[in-house]
């Protein structure tokens, strides 16, 4: 994966880029579902998300959203727009309020089987100085980290595309859940594995000492 930040032209964007061993087209089609897509992410918590016509993308698409990103604590209600749609290629989301002006994702085939996603998030270059500066919370630190999270979304769903409920436990049960809800599960989740490592350790021990009539 690698990040890049640089000013183009009057816009200031940060971006990153992540290898996925999954074809152009099959990336394209989890980037329809916008939904899904930033619920991926492991710092924002979406409160609220209305889109008509999930999974599908047309031009001019309005979608309501209350979001909190926990990576800078700052909590937006929003209309999010889709725009500049190049079928099977990208597509810009927009947001009306903000210090982020848009995202823009690309996917390319890096040959049959895999493929680089770009994601680019794009703020106004025109700020003066003290205003970056006065508004440097809004500045959006979470892109490394849901870069990451897609990254392990394609990797598991390829290792698990075999379990028959595989995609209702990711995409649902799990994607469901709050990010701080998700921590919660996976720390319950490797407590409890951990006490049965544990449990299973001491009991074999006890088995081979019973074994030697010390009991």
């Amino acid at each position: 994966m690698s990040v890049g930040a640089n000013v183009l032209g009057e816009q200031d964007f940060a971006s990153v880029s992540i290898e996925l061993p999954v074809a152009k087209e099959n990336v394209f089609v989890l980037l329809c579902e916008v939904e899904k897509l930033y619920r991926i992410n492991p710092h924002l918590e979406i409160k609220f998300w209305k889109e008509e016509a999930k999974g599908k993308l047309y031009s001019d698409k309005i979608i309501s959203a209350d979001i909190l990103n926990e990576m800078n604590g700052l909590r937006q209600q929003m209309n999010i727009s889709v725009s500049d749609i190049q079928p099977g290629e990208s597509f810009t989301i927009k947001y009306d309020n903000g210090l982020k002006q848009a995202t823009f994702f690309s996917v390319e085939a890096i040959d049959q089987a895999s493929s680089r996603l770009t994601v680019k998030e794009i703020y106004p270059a025109e700020l003066s100085e003290s205003e970056r500066k006065a508004r440097l919370n809004e500045v959006d630190n979470s892109l490394v980290p849901w870069g990451n999270a897609i990254h392990s979304f394609f990797m598991r769903r390829k290792k698990w595309a075999w379990f028959p409920f595989r995609a209702w436990i990711q995409d649902v049960f799990w994607l469901g859940m709050s990010p701080r809800h998700r921590r919660i599960t996976r720390l319950l989740i490797w407590t409890t594995v951990l006490e049965f490592v544990v449990f299973m350790f001491v009991f074999v021990i006890y088995w081979l000492e019973l074994g030697r009539g010390k009991f």
